[in-house]
Order: C-alpha cells, then structure tokens, then sequence
C-alpha cells in the first residue's frame, strides 16, 4: 500500500506543483500518527466516534447532553477494549482532529515512504494482495481530495456493527464539524470538557483515582 500510494504520489506532485512548506509538518505527522494507529489496531470503527472527541476537548458550548451521553458510551466501549485497542482509538482520533489542512503531495508521498520504511520487516508484508493496491489507491485519492472530517466520520458508521451504533453521536449535534470550523479549530476558551475524555481513558487504562484522593489526604497531614 505505502509502496504504491508513495510512488504515484511522487510522480503526480511534478504535474501538481506543491512545495513543502512548514504548515505540511503538523498534517504530516497527523497522517503518519493516523498509519501508526491502525497498525496497533486495524480497526476503522475508531473514526466513527470522532463527533464526540471534537466537541469534548474543544469544548463547544451547550452541548452537555452529548458529551455525557457520549462519555458513557465511550467509557465503556474503552473499558472493555485492550490496551491496544485503546491507543490506537486516541491516536486515530486526535490526528483526526488535528489535521485540519490539506498538504501537498510531495509531503504525503514522504510520509507514505517513511511508513513503508518502519514496516519494511513486517513478515505481513509479502503477503499482498489486491485489498493493497486498493488502499494504495484509496492514499492517493485523499491526496487529491480534502474530506471533511465530518463526511469521513459519517461514513466510518458502517464499517462495523459497532460503529454503526454510534450513529446517535452524530445525530445529536449533526454540525459539530461546521462549529469547530467556526472557532478557527480552536478549543473554545474557559472551557474544561476536555477532562472527561482524559479522565475516561485514563479509567479504562486502569488508573486508580482512588490512590490519588488517598494520597492527597496524606499529603495534607504532613
């Protein structure tokens, strides 16, 4: 996949001039996050949640049903998941969320080439099959497309039975996309939603919250 996504890449950004730009650096490293992610994880259920991880750590106001209700969803879809399963669906959302402008091709071959050289001694990768040069060719389309992430989100909902249940995150606050967009992808200020999604992965790795309330108490008495 990388092998074929870095080459036509390379070879249509001398057609379509782009020139790497420090702006590229960020997306790029979304990108290479998003690939490192699935390659915990091949799971594409994780992008389905995207609505609620938006809202939560922006924190757009007014919209307390979702982040509670989404919260506890969740919660426990990340505590009855591995360890893995739990990095690879931060890691996918987050790069999601930061990657709110598109690169140039130049910058996306070279993160395709940086991946197939990390990957170059996984044992899968002599097993190769048509399901590659579709992804492959799936890469170099999204180079040349920008999709929304709400579009995208939309259609991860039907990957699986799972993220087909998480429909009602995007039918409580259908313009959550269009919001962020507003706020300049900015988290809005004095706010502090971001703590719940914190505060849930940290419960479903298995912190103990308990030690720390115990551990504050004996602080004090010294």
């Amino acid at each position: 996949m990388h092998l074929i996504a870095a080459l036509c890449l390379w070879i249509m950004q001398y057609f379509l001039k782009g020139n790497l730009t420090k702006k590229d650096i960020i997306p790029a490293l979304c990108i290479f996050g998003t690939y490192a992610a699935f390659y915990i994880q091949p799971s594409l259920e994780h992008f389905a949640f995207q609505p609620w991880w938006v809202v939560s750590i922006t924190g757009l106001r007014y919209r307390e049903f979702l982040i509670w209700c989404g919260g506890v969803y969740v919660g426990i879809y990340l505590y009855v998941s591995s360890i893995s399963n739990i990095v690879s669906h931060v890691m996918m959302n987050i790069c999601t969320m930061m990657k709110i402008r598109k690169i140039s091709l130049k910058s996306r071959a070279i993160v395709h080439l940086v991946c197939m050289l990390i990957y170059a001694n996984d044992p899968k990768i002599t097993d190769v099959g048509y399901i590659d040069f579709l992804a492959g060719a799936s890469a170099v389309v999204c180079g040349l497309i920008q999709t929304q992430s709400d579009t995208f989100s939309m259609a991860m909902i039907f990957t699986s039975p799972m993220a087909l249940s998480t429909f009602f995150l995007h039918a409580l606050e259908p313009n959550w996309y269009q919001f962020y967009k507003n706020n300049h992808f900015k988290r809005v200020k004095n706010t502090y939603y971001f703590i719940y999604p914190i505060a849930i992965v940290l419960l479903a790795l298995g912190y103990n919250f308990g030690a720390l309330k115990n551990f504050s108490v004996y602080g004090s008495l010294f």
